[in-house]
């Protein structure tokens, strides 16, 4: 079976109930379906039927980007969804790498070579029926990694992976059609797309929002009209730090993207002491690995806890052999999550997908009772005075102190040391001059001698990604107005 088959179901056994909730509109599933057939209908017009087509979405996070969506996979065909963030440069990469059929946009995109989003709503007198796709293993859409370290990495995935990783959500998060979903992230990205695609596959409620705002957020939360909110790490800090009163009312929070910090975790409760908080490690290339719950969290703080029933970890050197618990090596997934590899990058996807399964670089152990612990990515590892070390690791005893507010730890070439551990912070607004002091010492006390930075550097502002990560490769002590300090 397709991704979204279901509609046609739904559209018969509840279709007055609301499918998309924005602030302007209540689309019920009777509606959804019919503006889907809609679209598809225009679609076989525009590009004709034969060989699967290739649609390049440009809308923003709008219920027409969903519609658009569902209507090409539901077709058998393939999505590429544009960012409204990239370059010129960017866009004109993609284009070149995937060459859609035809681009659809929304008002948010404002390009010539474009059909509007709304010709694909008008009338349409093409009646024919239409057979929705029911084949699994057809690739159904085209994702872009944010591009963090350059230009964005397309992924491919198909029906199967999604629909088998949609089965984990339900057993693991235990959530389904009664309930309501937020995912205000962009659309383009695939965590808020997947959340909002798994919503209207089981028939819930999915409240959009045309991009996070944390007071809209927290309105759903306060109100108690949504019980599910997938975020990663910054929303949910954005989201806490607005808050003056607790939330007694249980909601199911999911977040990923990073590991929250303790004394993040521990305001998330006191704001929400009947709510779920469930982190999940995953990547857009292999879908969901593992899950930590309060309880494992409560035993294990490092870990990132269990893998999902499907998925099997395995840690490994650098030749593929097996390590035991305990020792960091590479991590290794085996799964039927996984993505079907990158658009036009045969040599980029052998180095992922390999004989002994899935790995992207990420390093790691496994302890004696099966949960994972992340160390770090292995092209972010520094070498220093001939050791290894891991940045994730000395951001995180950073980050322990309480006036930091972002942080990230780099190797810059140096002529002695080989490379020289250098830390980048922004202070929140309670730092004062003794704060630098107060973060060297406490890495002087939390890690070994030559894990602690020999450099570190105050910013005024960090450089994100437009997925809300912050981009490592631009970091520079010009660009960023810092203040060096020994």
């Amino acid at each position: 079976m397709g991704i979204c088959r279901t509609l046609e179901q739904f559209q018969k056994t509840q279709p007055n109930k609301v499918a998309i909730q924005t602030k302007e509109r209540s689309i019920t599933y009777e509606e959804f379906y019919h503006e889907v057939v809609t679209m598809q209908q225009h679609l076989l017009t525009l590009v004709g039927t034969g060989k699967q087509k290739k649609i390049g979405i440009m809308i923003g996070n709008e219920p027409e980007f969903l519609s658009l969506f569902i209507a090409v996979t539901t077709l058998g065909w393939i999505a590429i969804p544009f960012d409204s963030k990239w370059t010129e440069s960017e866009c004109q990469h993609v284009f070149q790498l995937t060459k859609p059929d035809v681009i659809i946009a929304g008002n948010s995109f404002n390009r010539s070579e474009t059909i509007s989003v709304q010709t694909l709503l008008q009338p349409t007198r093409r009646a024919e029926t239409i057979d929705w796709n029911e084949h699994d293993k057809e690739l159904f859409y085209m994702g872009f990694t944010s591009g963090s370290t350059g230009v964005p990495k397309g992924f491919m995935r198909n029906h199967r992976s999604w629909l088998r990783s949609f089965d984990e959500a339900e057993k693991i998060f235990q959530y389904g059609r009664n309930d309501q979903v937020v995912a205000p992230g962009p659309l383009c990205h695939s965590l808020s797309l997947f959340a909002a695609i798994h919503s209207l596959h089981i028939g819930a409620t999915l409240f959009l929002m045309p991009k996070f705002k944390s007071s809209g957020v927290l309105t759903f939360m306060k109100e108690n009209k949504a019980n599910v909110f997938y975020v990663v790490p910054t929303m949910l800090q954005a989201i806490v730090n607005e808050m003056n009163e607790i939330i007694e009312h249980r909601l199911l929070i999911l977040t990923s993207g990073a590991k929250l910090s303790e004394r993040q975790e521990k305001k998330v409760e006191a704001f929400f002491p009947n709510s779920r908080l469930v982190e999940y490690y995953g990547a857009s290339e292999l879908s969901f690995v593992s899950y930590s719950t309060k309880e494992i969290r409560e035993n294990n703080r490092k870990t990132v806890g269990q893998p999902f029933p499907s998925v099997t970890v395995k840690i490994r050197n650098e030749h593929g052999d097996l390590l035991p618990n305990g020792e960091i090596g590479e991590i290794t997934i085996q799964s039927d999550l996984l993505f079907s590899g990158y658009v036009k990058n045969e040599s980029e996807t052998k180095k992922v997908l390999t004989k002994h399964g899935a790995n992207i670089g990420d390093l790691g152990y496994m302890d004696e009772n099966g949960m994972l612990t992340i160390i770090g990515r292995k092209k972010n590892m520094i070498i220093t005075g001939g050791l290894n070390v891991y940045p994730e690791e000395i951001e995180e005893v950073i980050k322990e102190v309480g006036e930091v507010e972002e942080t990230v730890v780099v190797g810059i070439d140096d002529e002695y040391w080989g490379q020289k551990v250098v830390a980048y912070i922004k202070w929140k607004k309670s730092a004062n001059k003794q704060t630098l002091l107060k973060v060297k010492e406490h890495c002087k006390c939390r890690l070994s001698s030559f894990k602690c930075p020999k450099e570190y550097v105050e910013v005024e502002y960090f450089p994100h990604t437009s997925s809300g990560k912050i981009a490592r490769k631009a970091l520079r002590i010009h660009e960023l107005g810092g203040r060096t300090g020994e």
